[in-house]
């Protein structure tokens, strides 16, 4: 599980992915202290997702956990 939170700050989104609750409630409180608005937050499940390393797309876990299993 992990979650997923965007945030609209200085005219940029910023994202902010945690494993844990209260970090991540952290995280979006420190950036609406700055004056950001929430977006979108959500909780996302058992997903893996992708990111984009010099110009190539791979797939990546996207928890510690899931992470560890993969690498033996």
């Amino acid at each position: 599980m992990f979650l997923v939170g965007h945030v609209w700050l200085h005219n940029q989104i910023h994202v902010v992915i945690s494993e844990s609750v209260h970090t991540h409630n952290q995280a979006l409180n420190g950036l609406m202290q700055q004056g950001g608005s929430i977006i979108q937050n959500e909780c996302k499940n058992n997903a893996l997702g992708s990111v984009i390393v010099n110009g190539k797309r791979s797939v990546w876990p996207l928890t510690k956990s899931e992470g560890l299993k993969a690498n033996g």
